[in-house]
């Protein structure tokens, strides 16, 4: 399974789960809104550390933008650009044979 939290969310998820977990150890949540809390960060935590959110997969989410899907898309780029220029070659020297006829 691909990864598709980037750095900065990850640092994001970070950030919230040691603040919940702060307000949780600190007893300024007590009960069950601490036993919620708590959940909260072990799921945020999971998420940060497997570098995947099953609900981003679901939204169709991608946040991590690494070296290779940006080589992937650079090279369709290159590949829709060769093709463009094949056909525009083709498109000219038939242009240039029937003119001649």
């Amino acid at each position: 399974m691909r990864n598709n939290l980037g750095t900065g969310d990850k640092a994001i998820r970070i950030t919230i789960a040691l603040t919940i977990s702060v307000l949780v150890f600190s007893k300024a949540f007590v009960g069950t809104t601490a036993i919620v809390g708590f959940l909260f960060v072990m799921i945020l935590m999971m998420t940060c550390f497997k570098g995947n959110c099953p609900f981003y997969k679901i939204f169709g989410i991608n946040t991590n933008k690494n070296l290779n899907d940006k080589a992937k898309i650079y090279e369709r780029n290159q590949t829709l650009l060769k093709n463009y220029l094949k056909n525009y070659q083709e498109g000219y020297s038939n242009k240039m044979e029937n003119s001649s006829n």
